[in-house]
Formats: C-alpha cells, sequence, structure tokens
C-alpha cells in the first residue's frame, strides 16, 4: 500500500511541474527535489527493515563483518550517486550528473579495494 502511496504522488508531482513548466523552471525544480526528498526519505524507511535482516543473514553466515560494511557503504553510495544524478538531470544539468556519476563510480571502487585485496590473497592461496 506504501508502495501505490508514493507512485502516486510521483505522479501528482510529475503532473504538477508540468503544469509549473512554462511559467518557471525554478519552482518546478523545488518542487522534483522536494518531492524527491520526501520518497527518498519513506523509502529509507522500508530500507532499514532490509538492511536489518541482510545483517542477520550475514551474522549467520559467520562471515568478516569488514565485508558487510563494505557492502553496504557500497550500497549507499549507489544509491546517493543515482539520486544526485537524477536530480541534476532533472535541472538540465547532464553534465554535472555524468561527473557525479563518475566520482560514484570512482567511490565504489576505492570502496571495493579491501575485496579485491582479500580475493587476491585467496587466489595466490590456492596456487601455492
Amino acid at each position: 500500500m506504501d508502495m501505490l502511496i508514493l507512485c502516486a504522488f510521483a505522479l501528482v508531482t510529475a503532473v504538477v511541474g508540468k503544469a509549473v513548466e512554462p511559467g518557471s523552471r525554478g519552482i518546478k525544480l523545488l518542487l522534483v527535489m522536494t518531492a524527491s526528498a520526501l520518497i527518498f526519505a519513506k523509502t529509507a524507511d522500508f530500507l532499514s527493515s532490509v538492511l536489518a535482516e541482510i545483517r542477520s543473514l550475514y551474522d549467520q553466515s559467520g562471515a568478516d563483518p569488514q565485508y558487510l560494511r563494505i557492502l553496504l557503504k557500497a550500497l549507499g553510495i549507489c544509491y546517493i550517486t543515482s539520486f544526485t544524478c537524477g536530480v541534476c538531470r532533472d535541472s538540465g544539468e547532464e553534465t554535472l550528473a555524468s561527473q557525479t556519476l563518475l566520482a560514484g563510480r570512482i567511490a565504489l571502487l576505492v570502496t571495493a579495494l579491501p575485496l579485491f585485496e582479500a580475493l587476491t590473497e585467496i587466489i595466490r592461496m590456492l596456487l601455492v
């Protein structure tokens, strides 16, 4: 039910944004950014239960907690970068969106480096 409300809210915001568009682009951008932030905040409520389940499954697996931190940090980078790029594109700033996407990809790579190091060590141990 919550998802239907979020979708309806997004559609109403899009229609209002189209109606306002000829008058002022700044008002449309403010409207879209506010609606996006509200949807993101509501989605964060859904995400907390998912994260709790992931943490529970990870605890049961007995794997190194460092890997869970890397996974969650990578997910955060992906979501925040995607949200930011969407807002930049909606405001007509395609170059800014592209640069933000590049920065997000580099941050994701830097975050994943410990996983690459662990994988390299496992491969080295298997070959010896």
